[in-house]
């Protein structure tokens, strides 16, 4: 797999299971696209025929047969139709690859934490997904662990044997996964690496573990026992992207390598503690609100430059309630060309702001909020501009 020249076959549709609105499930003769299963989705690629082309978007194992779901392009299938099929085999070497390393970097984390147990996969072409279910800690120094075990085998270049057996020998495979309770066939298919794994398994694979190339932990994410780590095989690119961030990131921080978690965790902490500060502080804010006219009605308005959203929202809040009737606008610029702003009204101001800003393009302005206030970012810093939309509101 991988480097071998795949070269595009015939063959004839052999059922045709329904067309509606340009798409269409059909059946080969002879299919070359493997189905999805065992985490990992189904062969792509494009059929062509007289007439006739498609774009094949997924392959199913069902009653029928494997069963392609198409997108039309020109024409319709029919039954006995010759067409020339295309598979995406590089997408299809991308998926076996992944597999391959998501079954050594599971079976790797299962030897290394008693009682951790591989939910479920999701392989995909870029990034791929395990969930993984551990009553235990996962950390980082746990997955660098496992990370550079997968990667030594995989510099080993073992043999990955993939292969057919009765259900009655397969059980007698020493340490074998499977999940006996999804497994309905008498034949079952699996993939073995020699003191390694084996896994009852539907996927493809590589063929040897070199071929896979590289393997990178690109996080995890959950607490115990509910747990999910991403990875990808295209370590040397992924690899590459990361450094250019980190080094972008120790030039700002001004600090080694090493010293990068024990930075963010301490301007963690101090924010909190700010935060924290600034809740007490706010109740004690005064705004020197200009009282304008908008809509009819009277606007409390204020021009505060560098303070924040937070410090703002009370006062604000407290000036709709003492004037029921009113609209309070705060911006809040500073150096970037986007910046804070709190918009509120009056319980006594029967106007909707919660689509104020789809309704209002003009004021360059993004956030989210309630019919009676919302909150958000803009680049609009003239106050007559908002007062002439809430004029129109």
């Amino acid at each position: 797999m991988g480097t071998e020249k795949r070269v595009e076959t015939r063959t004839e549709i052999a059922k045709v299971l329904g067309v509606e609105d340009r798409k269409v499930q059909v059946v080969l003769r002879d299919c070359p696209f493997h189905p999805s299963g065992g985490g990992q989705p189904g062969d792509t690629g494009t059929l062509r025929g007289e007439n006739f082309q498609a774009k094949v978007r997924d392959a199913e194992k069902r009653k029928d047969g494997v069963t392609l779901t198409l997108a039309l392009t020109e024409g319709e299938p029919r039954v006995d139709m010759v067409v020339e099929v295309v598979v995406d085999w590089e997408r299809h070497d991308a998926l076996s690859r992944m597999h391959t390393a998501q079954h050594l970097f599971s079976r790797l984390q299962e030897n290394a934490h008693e009682g951790l147990a591989t939910l479920k996969v999701n392989i995909g072409v870029d990034e791929s997904v395990i969930h993984v279910r551990y009553n235990g800690d996962l950390t980082w120094d746990s997955l660098f662990e496992t990370e550079e075990k997968t990667l030594t085998i995989l510099r080993d270049n073992l043999p990955v044997e993939t292969f057919f057996t009765s259900r009655e020998e397969a059980e007698k495979i020493p340490e074998l996964k499977a999940k006996w309770e999804r497994i309905h066939d008498e034949s079952i298919r699996v993939v073995r690496v020699p003191g390694v794994d084996a896994t009852a398994c539907s996927g493809t694979h590589a063929t040897r573990t070199g071929q896979v190339g590289g393997f990178l932990v690109t996080g995890f994410n959950g607490s115990a026992p509910d747990w999910e780590v991403r990875f990808t095989v295209s370590q040397e690119e992924r690899t590459r992207e990361y450094s250019r961030v980190m080094r972008r990131l120790l030039r700002s921080v001004g600090c080694r390598p090493d010293q990068v978690e024990e930075v963010f965790v301490r301007q963690r902490s101090e924010n909190a503690a700010l935060r924290q500060v600034l809740g007490k502080v706010r109740s004690y804010v005064s705004i020197p609100w200009e009282v304008r006219e908008a809509g009819g009605r009277p606007l409390y308005l204020a021009l505060l430059p560098g303070l924040t959203k937070e410090l703002v929202s009370v006062p604000a809040r407290a000036c709709v309630e003492e004037h029921p009737n009113a609209f309070c606008l705060a911006l809040m610029p500073g150096n970037d060309s986007l910046f804070p702003f709190v918009l509120l009204r009056g319980a006594q101001a029967p106007v909707d702001l919660s689509e104020f800003l789809k309704r209002f393009p003009e004021l360059e302005a993004r956030g989210g909020g309630k019919p009676d206030g919302l909150n958000g970012v803009t680049s609009q810093r003239v106050p007559s501009a908002w007062i002439a939309c809430l004029d129109r509101a």
